[in-house]
């Protein structure tokens, strides 16, 4: 998603770095700055494997695995088994849990439904009966008129589905399936079995974690927590919730709190104006798919909402409440012009920067 991309990080060794003063021209906006030259080492380096993650590894294969399926290749399996689970040999993992009794063959009508109709229907061709009908009609009529040599032909990997222990396991640890599905949020299953309750559910659960996380965050942070908690009422189905909790995502977006980092080293007169007006992209953001959600709470959207918004000040506020009523409200109406909005949110910008 586009909207984990807000913080700004750089993850690189730096291998030389040579400041260098330069020379006051006498041009109005030039403070006296440093010149930087940095030269960069970067090492590519695989992701470290984890030990194999007990029960969570379990439900996440076998919901990986609930449609029948043969034992694959090496190659063959999602890399997630290995980087997020600590699978080191899928292979005789899903070996195991067919020993364990966790997954059984599959029955030749679910093998055929593995099929694509045309499969199916060439099947049919070549048992010299009729090809008309729905896809149930046709595994049906092919088990009625084949053996089992007919289906070994075109069968011959054996299926495996979940059996009733597995099913039952599934079913206790839908949660760790829930934490792997939302990973993109970044809570472990470690995270979230602490925050766990046997009176909650996942969803309310990862509220939890996320608000006290909340606590903790600075303001950078805080932006891409507050996307998570409308990620969660959004499938909780509290639109009006969820679209607070957006509309607190444009408001740190557009807001640029992102340059208070470049202040203080403006203040120290180790950057310039020129430097700062630079930064605009990374300072101010209109991620194209949160401006496309807007869409959704057209029926729910009420203009107090921003008057509620804009009473939380913060150390820098580049978009007035005026320019910001305008880009929520003709996003809303699916209206927005992104390029014309830059441009308005470039000359706020500019306009703050110029004032410093």
């Amino acid at each position: 998603m586009e909207f984990f991309s807000k913080l700004f990080k750089k993850d690189r060794n730096v291998g030389r770095t040579m400041l260098e003063k330069k020379e006051n021209d006498g041009s109005a906006d030039n403070i006296p700055q440093l010149k930087v030259s940095v030269s960069f080492s970067v090492e590519h380096k695989e992701p470290e494997i984890p030990p194999l993650q007990g029960d969570y590894t379990k439900a996440v294969f076998l919901w990986a695995f609930s449609r029948p399926a043969p034992i694959r290749k090496a190659d063959g399996y999602a890399a997630y088994f290995l980087y997020e689970c600590g699978i080191r040999d899928c292979i005789k993992y899903h070996q195991d849990m067919i020993q364990d009794g966790y997954l059984i063959e599959a029955e030749p009508v679910e093998v055929l439904n593995s099929f694509r109709i045309p499969e199916l229907k060439e099947m049919l061709k070549e048992l010299n009966q009729p090809v008309s009908g729905k896809k149930a009609l046709l595994i049906n009529r092919i088990l009625e008129f084949s053996g089992d040599d007919f289906l070994g032909l075109h069968c011959p990997e054996k299926l495996y589905k979940p059996s009733m222990k597995g099913l039952s396991f599934l079913e206790k640890h839908e949660d760790y399936v829930q934490v792997h599905r939302h990973k993109n949020w970044g809570v472990s299953w470690e995270e979230y079995d602490r925050y766990a309750k046997c009176d909650q559910d996942y969803l309310s659960t990862m509220w939890v974690i996320f608000n006290d996380h909340l606590k903790k965050a600075s303001l950078l942070e805080s932006r891409n927590l507050y996307y998570c908690l409308y990620s969660v009422l959004m499938e909780q189905g509290k639109k009006s919730d969820a679209l607070e909790m957006l509309l607190k995502v444009f408001y740190l977006d557009l807001s640029g709190v992102e340059v208070q980092s470049l202040l203080h080293l403006y203040q120290e007169r180790s950057y310039t104006k020129k430097g700062l007006r630079e930064y605009f992209n990374v300072a101010v953001m209109l991620p194209p798919g949160n401006v496309a959600a807007l869409e959704k709470f057209q029926d729910i959207y009420d203009s107090e909402m921003i008057d509620q918004l804009y009473m939380w000040k913060l150390p820098v506020q580049i978009c007035d409440k005026k320019l910001f009523r305008e880009i929520i409200e003709s996003a809303i109406d699916g209206l927005v012009e992104r390029e014309h909005a830059n441009e308005k949110l470039k000359t706020a910008y500019d306009k703050f920067i110029d004032e410093l």
